[in-house]
């Protein structure tokens, strides 16, 4: 079905830092070692990581404080929420949700007037002069180039009692292109996050379970149905199309040109992203969770639970997931590659 394309659409998760404190029995760190997850509960300081301690560290899903109780400091207030009028026609709101890595991307959320919206991406880990962390750099894909939108700095996880705290710095850089989210870029500042749990299943010693599995990042290699159809450049076309408010249908907009591909990134967290890369109106984001049906890891919920996925066959390399119609008695078949 198209919704499981249309809707299965990655902060700071560190590997253990070399502090004796860290390293120690009573951290309980769980060194995963499945293909997808890697430490969970790991914490440090960016500035005396190297790059390949500080990726660990960064990795998980972390829901940002938008002045709900948390001390913060965005352009010397404690409110999070920002407000900029362009004219007495317009005003735009913007607050952020979370931020969350995989080990290649990250995954940024925001609530646009009132609106969930999000911007998925690589990101970059820079380095000093010792080999350490200074900072960390956002990229989006736009027509094929990578543009910085955001630099987090003084990225510290600590963990206190049962929960997982980062504090951070940030700078946006959202440029002139994309005057309407331009004010996003007045919520630089301090801020703290809090570390999401993660799913059950990813406490696991088993690197060949569905779980280790599928969370990894993927790009779409085709979609074809029980009929033999390939339907692929259909569902690469999805940017192009909109809701026209003067027939009340879906419509293509002319001159589009289709996304060039599909990257897929199942969090273990419980949620996926999908990015749609490529396309004349740019790059198209869409989040949503999903969860195992049971614990046989053979079909997943999305959209809300209303959809079950299948897992029709799974490997480091290469995953191949079905839906099926009942209405329309047909499968479809998504083959995806992992990056």
């Amino acid at each position: 079905m198209k919704k499981f394309i249309y809707l299965l659409i990655l902060v700071f998760v560190v590997s253990c830092d070399n502090s004796d404190d860290n390293n120690s029995d009573d951290n309980n760190s769980i060194e995963n070692s499945s293909v997808g997850i890697p430490t969970l509960d790991a914490t440090g300081t960016l500035a005396e990581q190297t790059v390949e301690e500080a990726k660990k560290v960064i990795y998980g899903k972390w829901s940002i404080d938008n002045g709900l109780g948390i001390t913060g400091n965005v352009n010397g207030s404690k409110s999070k929420s920002v407000n900029f009028e362009s004219s007495s026609l317009n005003s735009n709101t913007c607050e952020f949700d979370y931020i969350e890595f995989t080990d290649d991307h990250f995954l940024m959320g925001f609530i646009f007037n009132e609106e969930p919206q999000a911007v998925f991406g690589i990101y970059t880990l820079n380095e000093d002069s010792n080999g350490f962390v200074s900072s960390v750099d956002l990229f989006i894909d736009e027509s094929g180039s990578e543009l910085k939108i955001a630099t987090l700095t003084d990225v510290v996880v600590t963990e206190s009692s049962t929960e997982l705290t980062a504090t951070f710095t940030i700078e946006l850089s959202i440029p002139e292109e994309y005057a309407e989210y331009q004010v996003c870029n007045n919520l630089q500042g301090d801020y703290n996050a809090q570390k999401e749990v993660p799913m059950d299943e990813s406490y696991t010693e088993d690197e060949n379970s569905n779980h280790a599995l599928f969370v990894n990042d993927w790009v779409l290699e085709s979609i074809v149905d029980s009929n033999g159809q390939d339907l692929t450049l259909e569902y690469l076309s999805y940017p192009c199309y909109f809701y026209d408010e003067t027939t009340y249908e879906e419509a293509y907009l002319e001159g589009c040109s289709p996304a060039s591909d599909l990257y897929l990134s199942v969090s273990t967290f419980g949620t996926y992203t999908f990015a749609y890369v490529g396309s004349s109106e740019g790059t198209d984001v869409e989040v949503d969770t999903w969860a195992w049906t049971d614990s046989t890891q053979t079909a997943f919920y999305v959209n809300d639970g209303y959809e079950i996925v299948s897992v029709v066959s799974l490997t480091e390399s290469k995953g191949v997931f079905s839906t099926t119609d009942d209405y329309e008695d047909i499968t479809l078949f998504y083959t995806f590659r992992s990056l």
